[in-house]
C-alpha cells in the first residue's frame, strides 16, 4: 500500500532575543553575546501517525569576541506528539569553539513512532511493506579537531537502543528471520575526517563539505552483535546563475553482522525523495543527487531536485541499470538571517508522489 506523507510546519513563528544582538563593529569582532531564540509550532498528518502536533526551539548564538568569519552555535529541542499517542523528542546541539578550530555535535532522542518494513534488496516488491512501531533511544556525539585550514578529524560515538513494540500479524519481522526484527542495542565508536570549506552551515551558496566516517559496532562496547560501518558523504555548491547547484555523492558500507536498522538505506526525507524512508536497504547504497535554489521573492525561494541510487548486497553487484530515480521540486521560507530554512517538497518516482516538509535543506 502506498503512503503519501502530508504535512505542514511553520504555522507560526515567534522570535525573541535573549541577550543583547549587537552588529559587528568596524573591527569585525563581536563585543557582546548574542542569543537568539526563536519558536516554530509544527503540525502534519501521516496516514501511520494520523495528526502530529509539536514546537521545535532553536537558539542561535554567537560568543563575545566572535569574528565575522566563525561559525553560529545551535541548540535545538523538539516535541511532537501524535493523535495515535505516538511521540518524537530531539535534542540537538551543534557547537563552534575558538573560531571555528573546534567543532562539537550531537544529538539525544527518544522515538515511539512507526516505520515501514519491505525486506532487504534493491528489488523487493511494494507487495511487501509491512509496518511495524518500535521505541527506540538514540544517542550520538562527535568532536572535531582543526588540522588546518578546513581540515578536521575527530571521533564520533553512536548508541541505539530499540524495542520493536508492534509488528504485522504473519510478517517478516514476526519471523524474526532478519537480524534486528527483536530490537537491538548497538554502540559504535570511530575516527571522522571533514574537510569544510562552505560559505554557510545552513544554506551554501559556495563551497565543498566532504566527510569520511568508520565506526565500529561491537560487544565490547555493550552492543548485541559485531558490525563496521563507513560512510562518504561529497558535496559541491556553485552559484548558477541568480541561484545555487548543490550536489551529492552518498556512499555507505556495512559489513558483518549488521541489523537492519542499519543497513544502507535508499528514501527519507533527505536523500531520494521520491520513495519512502528506508524503502531499499541492504549492506551498501550509493546516491547521486542535485538540487538548483533560486530566489523567488522576499524570504521564498524554489528548488527543483532528482536523485539516482541503489543498494546491493555485495560491492560488485552495483549495476548502472539498477538505478532507482526520482524528482521533483519545492519551496523554501528563509527563518532567520543565519540562512536556516523550512521546506516544502512534491517529488516522484515509479513509486508514486510524495510530499514533505522539513527544517533544512536535504544536503
Amino acid at each position: 500500500m502506498k503512503k503519501l506523507l502530508l504535512g505542514l510546519a511553520l504555522l507560526a513563528t515567534a522570535s525573541g532575543v535573549c541577550a543583547q544582538d549587537a552588529p559587528l563593529p568596524a573591527d569585525d569582532t563581536l563585543r557582546v553575546r548574542s542569543v537568539k531564540w526563536s519558536i516554530f509550532p509544527i503540525a502534519y498528518y501521516t496516514p501511520e501517525t494520523r495528526f502530529g502536533f509539536g514546537a521545535k526551539p532553536v537558539q542561535v548564538r554567537r560568543s563575545a569576541g566572535s569574528l565575522r568569519s566563525d561559525r553560529p552555535s545551535t541548540i535545538s529541542p523538539s516535541l511532537v506528539f501524535t493523535t495515535r499517542k505516538q511521540m518524537l523528542s530531539t535534542f540537538l546541539v551543534d557547537f563552534w569553539r575558538k573560531h571555528n578550530a573546534q567543532h562539537i555535535h550531537g544529538w539525544v532522542e527518544y522515538n515511539n513512532y512507526p516505520y515501514v518494513f519491505f525486506g532487504v534488496g534493491n528489488d523487493t516488491p511494494a507487495e511487501a511493506e509491512e509496518n511495524y512501531t518500535s521505541k527506540t533511544i538514540n544517542l550520538y556525539a562527535q568532536f572535531e579537531q582543526r588540522l588546518a585550514r578546513n581540515f578536521y578529524l575527530g571521533m564520533r560515538y553512536d548508541l541505539k537502543r530499540e524495542w520493536i513494540t508492534e509488528v504485522e500479524e504473519g510478517g517478516f519481522l514476526q519471523s524474526n528471520v532478519v537480524l534486528g526484527s527483536e530490537g537491538i542495542t548497538s554502540s559504535g565508536l570511530g575516527p571522522v575526517f571533514l574537510y569544510d570549506n562552505r560559505d554557510n552551515l545552513f544554506t551554501p551558496g559556495k563551497g565543498v563539505f566532504m566527510q569520511m566516517l568508520a565506526q565500529s559496532y561491537n560487544k565490547l562496547l555493550g552492543g548485541s552483535s559485531n558490525f563496521m560501518r563507513y560512510r562518504i558523504d561529497l558535496r559541491k555548491y556553485h552559484t548558477v546563475g541568480p541561484g545555487v547547484l548543490a550536489g551529492q555523492s552518498l556512499f555507505t558500507f556495512a559489513s558483518g553482522e549488521v541489523p537492519f536498522q542499519f543497513m544502507s538505506p535508499l528514501g527519507g526525507v533527505n536523500q531520494m525523495r521520491g520513495f519512502l524512508e528506508g524503502r531499499f536497504r541492504d549492506h551498501n547504497a550509493a546516491v547521486l543527487q542535485a538540487d538548483y535554489r533560486f530566489p523567488l521573492f522576499w524570504r521564498i525561494s524554489g528548488a527543483v531536485f532528482g536523485a539516482t541510487g541503489q543498494v546491493t548486497r555485495k560491492n560488485s553487484d552495483f549495476s548502472f541499470n539498477r538505478f532507482k530515480n526520482s524528482g521533483g521540486g519545492g519551496l523554501r521560507y528563509r527563518l532567520n538571517d543565519e540562512g536556516m530554512v523550512v521546506r516544502g517538497d512534491v517529488a516522484y518516482s515509479k513509486e508514486g508522489m510524495y510530499v514533505y516538509f522539513a527544517f533544512g535543506e536535504a544536503f
